[in-house]
């Protein structure tokens, strides 16, 4: 809808703004709201209009972390690797 392109747009000028700033930004809102399509826009756009190549790294929970890969590799052209430590929880009983 017209509404939420134009809520989009707004959010992610805000967090381009933020980052020329440097400022911290943090999105949270409801789920299904397109915080994944937002932050990777910024990641993309940064790569390429601000040719700033990275490394990105994106912290989430261990459920998200396949749905945030596909995203990656389906709307950006960055190359994203999945890295998890499976055996992180030992030693944290």
């Amino acid at each position: 809808t017209p509404l939420y392109s134009s809520a989009a747009s707004d959010v992610y000028k805000r967090q381009i703004r933020a980052w020329h700033e440097h400022r911290n930004v943090v999105l949270a809102d409801e789920m299904g709201l397109g915080k994944t399509i937002m932050t990777l826009s910024l990641l993309d756009h940064l790569n390429k209009v601000c040719k700033l190549r990275g490394p990105f790294l994106i912290l989430a929970p261990l459920t998200t972390l396949e749905h945030w890969k596909r995203i990656a590799d389906d709307w950006t052209s960055m190359n994203s690797i999945l890295y998890y430590d499976p055996n992180s929880g030992e030693g944290r009983e």
